[in-house]
């Protein structure tokens, strides 16, 4: 009998079956014609392929479209150091600046690190912090969200930028050729997407749901402009368009006591974004660099909506004001308004380049004029 303390050998071995050896699995591969069936799988790959592109491009969708994600901004947000000029801003500093007219007149091409539905104040924050930048600052004011949130949708990119892996950026700069290549590489082509955009009908109690589809379309450098399917498909300008009154009505401030109009915001809270925004540009002109700021056009219920909740002697003013700074607005110049913005926000293709073309230059006369303004003190 096995001692019960011997460790030579194992006093109940496992048994044995017909079905079933622990030492030893055969898998026999299947008597197949395996060159056939790899060329089957591969012409089936590239059919299948073909047809999905061909139905995406058939909606309007192209190559040289790239995502815009935090990879692609965190790509550009290392380019935004000594004396870059930087735009930052939210969807209309992204949408209605062309990066290629600016550089025209300019002579400098900018850095874009604007984002939709994200305020610029924390990226005023970053870059005053950050000690080798001294350049050119142009930040866009979409009043709503410049004042009432200091980061927004996309503001998770300041993380993913300062924590960023080799891998993630090996796998981002792989996914550009072949963004290069096809139009269906795009978030909005995705099954989980589809199905979350499909037209059912609303439970009861249930409220319609904010939630944009494709607006735009990117370059490398996120030199980005409106989406043609928004200017030339009128069903589906009319969409975007019933978004943008669902965010608009979603985000409208309580109303009054007996149904009176909203008092707004306190004078001590916009007073304090704006003393926190000068402290900021205070660091960034402390070591050589300037601020200027844009106001690009609105239209429709955002241009309603916009200068009854903030009119310009509460928030737009006092801002330069207090920061000692330049700024341009489209309220001010009759050749900035009067374009065509389809959805209310953001300006068509053709439009922004002759936005663009009005306004680089009034940028750089009004950052001079304020230069002088100073010097005259």
């Amino acid at each position: 009998m096995p001692s019960s303390i011997s460790s030579s050998e194992n006093a109940y071995p496992a048994p044995k079956t017909d079905f079933f050896d622990p030492e030893h699995v055969d898998r026999p591969v299947p008597p197949l014609p395996w060159l056939a069936v790899t060329l089957a799988v591969l012409v089936a790959t590239v059919l299948l392929t073909t047809g999905w592109e061909y139905y995406w491009r058939g909606k309007e969708f192209v190559a040289n479209d790239f995502k815009n994600n935090s990879p692609l901004w965190a790509e550009q947000r290392r380019k935004a150091t000594g004396d870059a000029t930087v735009l930052i801003g939210s969807s209309r500093t992204l949408f209605d600046v062309d990066l290629d007219i600016f550089e025209e007149i300019s002579g400098v091409r900018p850095v874009q690190l604007a984002l939709e539905g994200t305020s610029p104040r924390i990226f005023l924050q970053d870059l005053a912090d950050d000690e080798k930048f001294h350049g050119t600052l142009i930040v866009g004011v979409t009043v709503g969200l410049f004042f009432r949130q200091e980061g927004g949708l996309r503001d998770e990119v300041l993380a993913y930028t300062r924590n960023e892996t080799l891998s993630e950026r090996a796998d981002h700069q792989l996914s550009i050729p072949l963004e290069r290549v096809f139009a269906f590489i795009d978030e909005q082509t995705r099954p989980k997407r589809q199905m979350r955009l499909a037209p059912l009908p609303l439970r009861e109690g249930m409220k319609p749901r904010f939630d944009p589809r494709k607006l735009s379309v990117s370059g490398t450098d996120r030199n980005t402009q409106m989406w043609s399917r928004v200017v030339n498909d009128e069903a589906y300008r009319k969409e975007a368009q019933g978004q943008w009154l669902i965010g608009l009505s979603n985000n409208a401030p309580p109303p009054g006591p007996n149904g009176a109009p909203p008092a707004g915001m306190p004078d001590e809270a916009i007073n304090a974004i704006i003393g926190s925004v000068k402290a900021n540009i205070d660091k960034i002109r402390a070591r050589g660099g300037e601020v200027v700021f844009i106001q690009p056009p609105v239209d429709g219920p955002f241009a309603k909506a916009e200068q009854g909740g903030f009119p310009r002697e509460r928030f737009w003013d006092p801002l330069l004001a207090a920061t000692d700074s330049a700024g341009v607005t489209f309220y001010d110049h009759p050749e900035m308004q009067g374009y065509d913005l389809p959805e209310w926000s953001h300006l068509s293709p053709k439009d922004s380049k002759r936005y663009s073309r009005a306004l680089t230059p009034l940028i750089y006369a009004e950052m001079e004029n304020k230069k002088a303004e100073r010097a005259d003190r």
